[in-house]
């Protein structure tokens, strides 16, 4: 079966914020020529000969690509996609202009996830952003103005200085301003810089605010569809994050992406500029066990009538535990408690 996902990566920051652990080098013009000219490449290489049902562009800043760049970008891919195509872009809202977003719907693009991150200015400060509740503001007025509804504005929760007041505002300004998608991610530090000052992760805090989240965006209308996601209708949800839930096979292109071809999952390590695929083969097990652990993710959970879905469902039957059948899905009773659930299974 042909493969019909995309991602590439693309790495390029003004700015970096103090919680963010991805692979990303600073913005230079330069540099990123020279990066879609091996993107171009390396798409080349896949031999894509059929239209792509998602593309992701995520980062990075992939919006902090000059209007030049954004085009030649849109070049790479104008073959791969048609009306029906989920094409994504993650966007820093501060650069978001109506010159910018005519090249968006130019090249194709026709879904932003718009990093809103915290509605608090004073916190969007400290934690190294340029952006402020404003500039959401406008981007949002610019990018329905241009005709693009299918907006995600994703947001971080779990900082310690973060309140169930701010976290309202986000969440209001969504329901009132006709946003159709949300995500609320929590903080991380992994290696980040907020991590190297000894910034301390308060978990009965993380767990009181997602509570908090989950209630308030229920009360707001937004139908939660996984774990970190909400929509207010299935036809927002982001088709190109459910291949990866429901283990499609993607292609993952450039400089630190992930891809998953014929059960080998593999990702682009190296440099910026020269980078190597490190590909693993997945035993039956682990890919049964990946299969469980993203789909498991999905309120609505596996669906048992794909072949795969059944089989590992079959391999893994004997381990599952806090786990139901319903309407011929494989749904986890509590999605919440996923870890204890997947711990259960290894």
């Amino acid at each position: 079966m042909a493969i019909k996902h995309l991602y590439i990566h693309l790495p390029f920051c003004h700015q970096f914020c103090q919680y963010c652990d991805f692979l990303r080098i600073h913005y230079d013009p330069k540099h990123v020529d020279q990066y879609l000219q091996l993107i171009k490449q390396e798409i080349k290489s896949k031999h894509i000969k059929n239209k792509l049902k998602t593309i992701y562009l995520g980062g990075g800043t992939p919006n902090a690509l000059n209007f030049a760049q954004l085009t030649e970008l849109g070049k790479s891919v104008k073959n791969l996609i048609d009306h029906k195509t989920e094409f994504t872009i993650e966007c820093n809202p501060e650069f978001i202009s109506d010159e910018q977003v005519a090249i968006f719907k130019k090249i194709g693009i026709n879904r932003v996830s718009l990093g809103t991150q915290i509605w608090d200015d004073q916190l969007l400060h400290k934690y190294g952003r340029n952006h402020t509740t404003q500039t959401v503001v406008k981007a949002v007025k610019i990018l329905q103005s241009h005709q693009i509804k299918n907006i995600s504005l994703d947001f971080i929760y779990g900082f310690n200085d973060l309140t169930n007041k701010q976290i309202l505002k986000g969440i209001l300004f969504a329901k009132t301003n006709a946003i159709k998608h949300l995500s609320f991610y929590a903080l991380e530090l992994k290696n980040s810089q907020l991590k190297q000052t000894n910034y301390v992760l308060n978990e009965s805090l993380i767990e009181a605010q997602f509570k908090y989240i989950i209630k308030t965006l229920a009360k707001y209308g937004f139908m939660r569809y996984e774990v970190s996601n909400w929509c207010t209708d299935k036809q927002y949800q982001s088709q190109h994050n459910l291949a990866y839930w429901q283990t499609n096979e993607w292609y993952g292109i450039g400089w630190g992406a992930y891809g998953l071809e014929k059960r080998h999952y593999y990702v682009n390590e190296g440099s910026w500029n020269q980078w190597k695929m490190k590909s693993e083969y997945l035993s039956i097990k682990d890919y049964y066990f990946q299969i469980l652990m993203m789909g498991l993710r999905l309120i609505d959970g596996i669906d048992l009538r794909i072949k795969k879905n059944h089989d590992a469902y079959r391999f893994y039957q004997k381990k599952l535990q806090h786990i139901k059948i319903v309407n011929h899905h494989l749904c986890a009773e509590n999605v919440n408690v996923l870890d204890t659930i997947l711990l259960d299974i290894l």
